[in-house]
């Protein structure tokens, strides 16, 4: 039996623009077939074994036909449960998804839409141009500026007689033929016009004229695709309108090395304040026990008094695990829970447990003054976390206390390439593991490139790993907290951080 095709429209750019509907797709995905223009960020949420297939498409160039992208998604959906087609955009508009539902109709393969939200109308949002205003337009009309090859031309004539908002899309190489034939076919000259670059991201950048000047003003900014093209007198708006590109970090690249697989509330954040984050190097899990050993793990749980978990991916395998052997959170009732971190201990609510005690860092010595004064003579406390870092904290904890490692899962760094450091405005090390992570998969040449950097720490321990390999420590946050390191990315950009 075949499996099943979903496609979705990943949205105009900004990662955090993606639906809800689409999110839990992604994250159940057995194949993902992705464009050019999707943001890789939406990728790291895919499960460990999902295969990614690249089919992207560049202006003038489509490396793999679409009718060898149909013929992908058929074949990965007779070998797959589930395949997702991710598309910038919505998939129905202008993003050949008809023809895509089509091709898998005739395959027989079921399939599923998942609605995106199209550039047409939440790019121009981005640039402070809404498509329809009650002074302005009363209707909006999507065209695109990238016609099937043999195809008759568009209707000039019916296009420049119509009094709302015109909006092209894939068009930049057509823009000097689609303002000449609005003005020759009725349309006003000074009928104000806007082009919107990588609208949504942190790289966006937008034009305004008419439909006389804007030709020149986007060969002399060079702006080129992905773009744009709005016609009508919306884009009269934008002074007022453009709240994105007034945001503190706007058009600022962040590149946040990552200490741990899973989201990053940190990189959230400086999205949300306008910035460009690339999160580097990948991490992915891989479990490290087969059911039969966690099973037989699981059934030891009255013997320890406390269960320490090092990060929030070990309490979802720890759970996971504990329900698969047929038990449930009852079989905790007689330990201590211990947390690092704020987001191990709201895991741990997402399952209905509390925890005993909240550890700010996984430090040795801040654990130990935590718990210390719970650990008697032969008290034995499970350490359930990373592969790595409860080997480290049974050995570095000692003392009174009988400490034993479960190590859930192993982290595995995929170094993606090609890899460009001179594009970043700063780098933000949010601990010392995102030192060493970053520095274990650069090269020399890049590693050189990173003393010329301005490298932001988060705190003093991470400044001193950062100094212990050889770098200078461009700024230090004033408190070890992730939002006074994104202060400081503010005060760096100029900027007044918002209240």
């Amino acid at each position: 039996m075949s499996g099943k095709v979903v496609l979705v429209g990943a949205g105009p750019g900004e990662a955090g623009l993606l639906t809800v509907k689409a999110l839990e797709f992604l994250r159940q995905a057995d194949v993902i077939v992705y464009d050019r223009l999707v943001d890789p960020v939406l990728l790291q949420e895919r499960k460990q074994d999902c295969e990614l297939i690249y089919v992207g498409k560049e202006p003038s160039h489509h490396p793999i036909p679409q009718s060898e992208i149909e013929q992908i998604l058929v074949k990965q959906a007779k070998r797959n449960k589930l395949v997702i087609r991710l598309k910038s955009g919505d998939p129905y508009v202008f993003g050949r998804g008809g023809e895509e539902g089509e091709a898998l109709h005739a395959a027989g393969i079921p399939f599923e839409v998942v609605p995106g939200v199209t550039s047409a109308i939440g790019g121009l949002a981005y640039a402070g141009i809404p498509v329809t205003h009650r002074d302005f337009a009363s209707s909006f009309h999507v065209i695109t500026g990238h016609l099937k090859e043999g195809s008759d031309p568009l209707d000039w004539t019916s296009l420049a007689r119509l009094e709302g908002t015109l909006i092209f899309l894939m068009g930049m190489t057509q823009l000097p033929a689609i303002c000449a034939n609005l003005i020759q076919h009725g349309r006003r000259p000074d009928t104000a016009a806007a082009v919107v670059e990588w609208a949504s991201r942190s790289r966006q950048r937008t034009v305004t004229g008419d439909l006389t000047t804007i030709c020149g003003k986007v060969a002399e900014e060079k702006i080129g695709a992905p773009g744009l093209i709005v016609v009508g007198d919306v884009v009269k708006l934008r002074d007022k309108l453009n709240f994105f590109e007034r945001a503190p970090l706007f058009r600022k690249h962040i590149l946040l090395p990552r200490a741990r697989a899973g989201r990053s509330d940190l990189a959230a954040k400086i999205t949300a304040l306008g910035g460009e984050v690339t999160l580097y190097p990948g991490i992915r899990m891989e479990k490290l026990h087969e059911p039969a050993q966690m099973n037989a793990i699981m059934a030891s749980l009255p013997e320890y008094e406390e269960i320490l978990f090092t990060s929030a991916e070990a309490v979802s395998l720890f759970i996971e695990a504990l329900l698969e052997s047929g038990k449930d959170n009852r079989a905790l009732s007689g330990s201590r829970l211990t947390a690092i971190g704020k987001q191990t201990k709201e895991k741990l609510r997402e399952y209905g447990l509390a925890a005993d005690i909240l550890v700010t860092r996984r430090s040795a010595d801040i654990i130990r003054q935590a718990c210390a004064g719970n650990w008697r003579q032969g008290t034995k406390v499970l350490l359930a976390g990373s592969e790595k870092h409860t080997a480290q904290l049974a050995d570095e904890l000692g003392g009174a206390a009988e400490f034993a490692a479960l190590p859930l899962y192993r982290e595995v760094l995929e170094a993606e390439l090609p890899f460009d450091l001179s594009k970043f405005d700063a780098v933000c090390f949010s601990s010392s593991a995102s030192v060493e992570h970053l520095l274990s998969v650069l090269s020399a040449e890049e590693q050189a490139l990173l003393r010329s950097m301005k490298l932001l720490s988060i705190g003093p321990l991470t400044s001193r790993t950062i100094r212990e390999q050889g770098l200078k420590v461009y700024r230090e946050a004033k408190a070890a907290q992730p939002d006074s390191l994104i202060a400081l990315l503010i005060e760096e950009a100029g900027e007044v951080m918002p209240t």
